[in-house]
């Protein structure tokens, strides 16, 4: 008899939700099949069998579990369900359940709690047409609209526009004083998680450069065309960083103690994504080994990913530097905290129009945008800083090169 262990899905968390078996309870199962779906605050992951067997169940779906707790068992060959002993509660705090809806629509604890929050009601889930509807998915799917719809909604209702907030705050007193209170979403929370670590361990400091991004964007929009695939200065940057790890390895190694730097096997970059639903920082994998056009195509599926917010847990994880996206024209600069377990992460600011003076004294005009490094002072200083960023800027101003055209 082998146990189905809930393993360690990232270092924010230190709970998560089952959110749904996808064998019956009883059935036979072979090595390597999804047995269960787990929710962590971010993402959901699949639980695979490690053995052959029969599947018994010992948690019920919308139940709380932590790293490392017995969800369930595969019985091996002969044994049979009733023969196995009961598994040890996956918590010893009080369990939250599911609860069906009809049709067979499993609603998560945590996501009743969020509905009875917001004051959603059930017909408006089932219409969504969700199997299994969990926080994340209220969240995603009935968060309030945003402040400008709000208020165009009251003028023409002739009322007064409210204030908003991301979430449905609730009124509590303390004297006579009346204070608002509201929710953090899950995926909030996590990051908060990781802020106060990175704050708390991690000595930062910061380096910025102002990078002639001209050539970088027209080149861009040709790549663009040729790819069919949205590109920008995100991408060439990702690409600049990732073809640097083996001039810097410093730039994308952890720290494993006071005395030593564990280097990492490649460069596996992180970049930022956030449409409203939450920050996700999705991994590009040995990003220093791929081509162009295979970055490109893997930030694509992110963008598609982070519409829905359905990432897998290994889609966020295994990050060893990070690319934080702030290019929005107002944003002239942006200071990025260091992941923890990661050394440095890079910010990349909002292009802006510049006059200068070109070789013949003639005024011309050029497109810049500021590239910042925050990192960890224990790994790298500050000329280790400088000497990775005008590589990064030298590769960004001949584009090509990220090409392999020179």
């Amino acid at each position: 008899m082998t146990e189905i262990r809930v393993p360690k899905l990232n270092n924010n968390d230190t709970e998560y939700t089952l959110v749904e078996w996808l064998v019956d309870d009883g059935k036979p199962i072979a090595a390597g099949d999804p047995v269960a779906v787990v929710e962590t605050s971010k993402a959901a992951e699949e639980l695979e069998s490690a053995t052959e067997g029969v599947l018994r169940q010992s948690l019920e779906p919308g139940s709380v579990c932590a790293p490392g707790d017995v969800i369930g068992h595969v019985l091996a060959p002969g044994e049979t369900v009733e023969a196995a002993p009961a598994a040890p509660a996956a918590s010893t705090a009080p369990v939250p359940r599911a609860e069906s809806s009809p049709g067979g629509v499993t609603i998560t604890k945590p996501a009743r709690v969020l509905m009875t929050e917001w004051g959603i009601g059930e017909e408006q889930v089932l219409a969504w047409g969700l199997k299994v509807v969990r926080r994340t998915d209220v969240e995603r799917l009935a968060g309030p609209a945003p402040a400008e719809e709000a208020a165009a909604e009251s003028e023409a209702a002739g009322t007064r526009p409210a204030v908003t907030t991301p979430t449905a705050p609730t009124h509590s007193t303390k004297g006579t004083v009346p204070t608002l209170s509201q929710a953090l979403p899950s995926v909030q929370q996590a990051v908060g998680r990781s802020v106060l670590t990175s704050h708390q361990t991690i000595p930062a400091a910061y380096t910025v450069v102002k990078v002639d991004v001209t050539k970088a964007q027209t080149l861009a929009a040709r790549e663009g065309k040729r790819l069919r695939r949205l590109v920008g200065l995100p991408e060439l940057l990702l690409s600049a960083v990732a073809r640097s790890y083996r001039a810097f390895p410093l730039c994308f190694a952890r720290l494993a103690d006071a005395r030593t730097a564990e280097l990492a096997d490649a460069a596996h970059v992180g970049v930022t994504m956030d449409v409203g639903q939450g920050l996700f920082v999705p991994v590009v994998e040995r990003a220093s080994d791929l081509a162009f056009e295979e970055i490109v195509e893997a930030v694509s599926g992110f963008r598609r990913t982070v519409m829905s917010g359905t990432f897998r847990e290994s889609e966020l994880s295994g990050g060893n530097i990070t690319v934080t996206l702030h290019n929005d024209l107002d944003v002239v600069a942006a200071v990025p905290f260091v992941f923890p377990g990661q050394a440095c992460a890079l910010a990349l600011a909002g292009p802006q129009q510049e006059l200068f003076l070109d070789p013949d004294g003639a005024v011309a005009a050029r497109t810049v945008a500021n590239v910042g490094l925050a990192y960890d002072h224990r790994l790298l200083n500050g000329r280790d800083a400088v000497l990775f960023l005008q590589r990064v800027k030298a590769l960004l101003q001949t584009p090509e090169k990220l090409l392999g055209e020179a």
